[in-house]
């Protein structure tokens, strides 16, 4: 299991805005990372919806739980528990044996029916949706900052897979260790000042489109 503590900073913009956001990375010495690649998701909640209402109900302690694959890999499986206070992440990373290239749902009903993972136990979970976006990575030249650009973003209910939403935005983000704090404000102000940080949840921003289109249940 991986373990990773960091601060994240999110910023939103519309469609087709990524060259926008590349330019403020090249103009101050970030470089590409590694290749993009697809990442896909499937996000878990329980009955009453509690991760995605305390996202909502802007509760500073919150967690997101979810199945992580890249491109089109579907042996190579990640389970991730996600908690954030505030804007500092603290994530743990398990590869599982899922293999989702045959029998999709089959597969995952069938895990988490069987699974003694302790971030799934005695908790009533359930998948609610998927998610799937391109990711570019980029690092800045002194190696203390990361960031990423999403692009592409799709999302479908766990019950209707093949019904897809997509979602015109472009996020980027940065993530730095909790200690680089004050070497970021003082990136940010010089470089980056134009922009605004949000608040924002691809599982939150997925839920409120399809439970608007009559796509959960």
């Amino acid at each position: 299991m991986k373990v990773d503590s960091r601060v994240e900073r999110k910023f939103t913009s519309g469609l087709f805005r990524s060259d926008f956001f590349k330019k403020i990375l090249f103009l101050n010495s970030f470089m590409p990372l590694y290749e993009n690649r697809l990442v896909n998701s499937i996000y878990l909640d329980n009955e009453e919806y509690i991760f995605f209402k305390k996202n909502i109900d802007g509760i500073s302690e919150r967690k997101k739980i979810r199945f992580r694959w890249y491109n089109h890999d579907k042996k190579k499986i990640f389970l991730e528990e996600k908690n954030k206070k505030g804007f500092l992440v603290t994530k743990k990373i398990t590869p599982v044996n899922l293999d989702l290239s045959n029998n999709f749902k089959s597969s995952i009903n069938l895990f988490m029916k069987n699974n003694n993972y302790n971030c799934l136990r005695d908790s009533n979970y359930k998948c609610i949706l998927k998610t799937s976006y391109v990711r570019s990575y980029f690092i800045s030249h002194d190696k203390k900052i990361r960031a990423t650009i999403d692009t592409n973003l799709n999302t479908s209910s766990y019950e209707y897979l093949y019904n897809t939403i997509f979602i015109p935005e472009t996020v980027l983000e940065f993530k730095y260790s909790p200690i680089d704090e004050i070497y970021f404000r003082n990136f940010f102000k010089y470089v980056a000042s134009s922009l605004r940080a949000v608040k924002y949840s691809k599982y939150v921003r997925s839920f409120i489109e399809l439970n608007n289109t009559c796509l959960l249940n």
